[in-house]
């Protein structure tokens, strides 16, 4: 690199190997609509990564891991655990049957999972 100008050439491709951004959009409402027609390379030059519905052994795994840190009995520990799936696949069955009936949407995501076991400890920090 004998000049600035390559020196800049060499650090531009660098970037363009190297650098990657991740965005994350929830794909809920009119807001995200917006975005894609203002912003076409969103859909046109990124790759688009769909989650789907986090199967029951997951749910369990995260459920495990955040409850650990709570002190309770191991079985009552387990019920819990059980008790925060169990609600979350309700939720996600009653929400499918809200779209049925309604024909309007409510997801039930990974986030909402979290949600309610951070919702779950604080209400029983407090309730202690």
């Amino acid at each position: 690199m004998n000049t600035p100008a390559e020196a800049w050439a060499f650090f531009i491709d660098r970037c363009k190997s190297n650098l990657h951004v991740v965005l994350a959009f929830s794909p809920i409402g009119e807001a995200f609509r917006s975005r894609l027609r203002q912003f076409p390379s969103l859909v046109n030059c990124c790759t688009i990564d769909w989650f789907t519905i986090w199967p029951d052994d997951a749910l369990k795994s995260v459920a495990s891991r955040f409850l650990q840190e709570v002190e309770m009995a191991g079985d009552v520990r387990e019920r819990c655990v059980e008790m925060c799936i169990e609600m979350h696949v309700s939720a996600r069955k009653m929400s499918e049957k809200f779209f049925t009936e309604t024909r309007r949407r409510n997801y039930m995501t990974p986030t909402s999972y979290l949600e309610l076991i951070s919702t779950y400890k604080t209400l029983l920090g407090v309730k202690r």
